[in-house]
């Protein structure tokens, strides 16, 4: 069976442990670089980070996802919307169909 993990600070992912998501709370970029290494090692299938963490540890998301088959996804936090999973989203599909037809400009 493949394993989800969430990392975040703790007020966001407190909710999904009724999911029966593996969870992983953190404030802090150099204690998140050490979680996702781990998971990225103890093979879990899928790894949602709050947008707080990833903007902390945003090189080493784009290093995993060139190098990794792990499915990571970027989530709202609890706290400040950045929309960074969005803005992840409108680069991929500009890079792969050549303009952007989801967004236009609302999200920058």
């Amino acid at each position: 069976m493949y394993k989800i993990a969430l990392m975040g600070d703790r007020d966001t992912i407190i909710g999904f442990k009724l999911l029966g998501v593996s969870l992983f709370p953190t404030n802090k970029k150099e204690e998140a670089v050490e979680i996702l290494n781990k998971l990225v090692k103890a093979e879990y299938a899928a790894i949602f980070v709050t947008e707080e963490i990833a903007c902390q540890i945003f090189e080493e998301i784009e290093k995993l996802q060139k190098t990794s088959f792990v499915s990571l996804t970027i989530i709202p936090s609890k706290l400040e919307k950045k929309y960074l999973g969005l803005k992840i989203l409108r680069k991929n599909i500009e890079k792969a169909i050549g303009t952007d037809i989801l967004f236009r400009k609302e999200v920058e």
